[in-house]
């Protein structure tokens, strides 16, 4: 059972950018409102608009969630199941902040992968144009699909489901480790974007077992998505974050110890407010 939920998660996670892909791809030829065009072509065309990211991730999970979830034989309902319990609101707060100031240290995880494995400056550059939104429709599309559905539709997957099944036969170090790998596998398309999720889901994965709530978990990973939105290169130029050049550009040293301190502080105060609740854990 403990071998069979571990390969379990890793297939799951290995489905998700296949779905995606399936999905964008549709989405495409319905919005083209033709077949003629190449798979390739069709997923282009649906990626430019950020609603088809959140329609496409809330039915790959989705569809995930309806055929895999073992459903039957739970006493508890589904939230419970996925962990979904509640939390003060200065915790999720909290969560955010540190979730805002991790988004620049995991950008440069990511500058640093591109040393090794260049990304071209085409994909940087529709990477670029998703998070800067030129009206408020698309901001609006943008804020739905990388700050509440993309949060919401992985932590209950990864965090919610997967880690806790295989705390429950792994013990909760191997959960941790695990889930975050298979979170990075999940991001399948470019080495860059597998490390940074690892790191990102790392962390992500300890905040969810320390709080024990994927609410906390999902404040922590809206507050990292939603920096990017909310610091436009319109509103400020940080240099190896928001900016495209032709080589590869990093972050101030200086401006990521800030983040870091100001991450780790925030981390700080939830961990030791969750406390009681972790050595209440503990006695059960």
């Amino acid at each position: 059972m403990a071998v069979r939920a571990t390969l379990r998660a890793l297939l799951i996670a290995l489905a998700v950018p296949l779905l995606n892909y399936l999905f964008m791809g549709l989405a495409g030829f319905l919005q083209l409102r033709t077949t003629s065009v190449s798979w390739s072509e069709a997923i282009r065309a649906a990626a430019q608009a950020p609603l088809n990211y959140a329609l496409v991730q809330a039915a790959s999970v989705g569809l995930i969630f309806v055929v895999a979830f073992p459903h039957r034989g739970r006493s508890e309902g589904f939230f419970e199941s996925v962990h979904v319990r509640p939390v003060l609101g200065g915790i999720a707060a909290l969560c955010f902040v540190a979730g805002a100031f991790l988004q620049l240290p995991l950008a440069e995880i990511g500058n640093l992968a591109q040393e090794i494995w260049p990304i071209s400056f085409e994909s940087l550059a529709r990477q670029q144009r998703l998070v800067n939104p030129t009206t408020w429709s698309a901001g609006v599309s943008a804020l739905l699909a990388f700050v509440l559905v993309a949060p919401v539709t992985e932590e209950l997957l990864f965090r919610g489901w997967l880690m806790q099944d295989l705390e429950q036969r792994h013990g909760t170090v191997w959960a941790l480790v695990w889930s975050s790998v298979v979170f990075g596998l999940a991001h399948l398309g470019h080495p860059a974007s597998i490390l940074y999720a690892t790191t990102g889901g790392f962390v992500l994965g300890a905040v969810a077992l320390r709080t024990r709530s994927t609410l906390a978990s999902i404040a922590l990973h809206a507050g990292v998505n939603a920096v990017p939105l909310l610091l436009p290169t319109a509103l400020v130029r940080i240099e190896g974050f928001n900016t495209l050049d032709d080589r590869v550009q990093h972050i101030s040293p200086w401006l990521l110890l800030l983040c870091i301190v100001g991450a780790s502080l925030a981390l700080l105060v939830v961990w030791r407010s969750t406390e009681d609740d972790d050595d209440e854990n503990g006695r059960g």
